[in-house]
């Protein structure tokens, strides 16, 4: 199984192809190792998305998670296409997430407890 350093690395690099794609003017990533949970937050400046297209990330990033293919799923991390439906993947291995605009651009935020 995959321990939470490299489950780290993985959504990373999922969560980082999915921002690249946006074009950001600046990502600032902040990884927080809480008692309760291991959070995650990819804020992009001068990145504007629709409320739709909030929504729809939303729905992918929570879909149940499946720790059975927790593996498998972190081996895909990176392999789609640059776009909203990227958050799949990550969406598989969280326990949850949140994206929303701000006035700066956009804040995506996943967590999931440590096992």
């Amino acid at each position: 199984m995959l321990d939470e350093k490299q489950k780290i690395v993985h959504v990373l690099d999922e969560l980082l192809n999915y921002a690249l794609g946006n074009h950001p003017q600046k990502v600032t990533i902040t990884i927080e190792e809480l008692a309760e949970r291991v959070q995650i937050t990819v804020e992009e400046i001068d990145v504007q998305l629709s409320e739709r297209e909030c929504q729809e990330a939303e729905r992918f990033l929570n879909i149940p998670r499946h720790n059975e293919m927790r593996e498998y799923y972190g081996g895909l991390a990176g392999e789609e296409t640059l776009s909203l439906r990227n958050l799949r993947i990550v969406g598989l291995m969280v326990d949850g997430g949140c994206l929303k605009s701000c006035e700066s651009g956009t804040q995506l935020s996943i967590w999931w407890k440590p096992e």
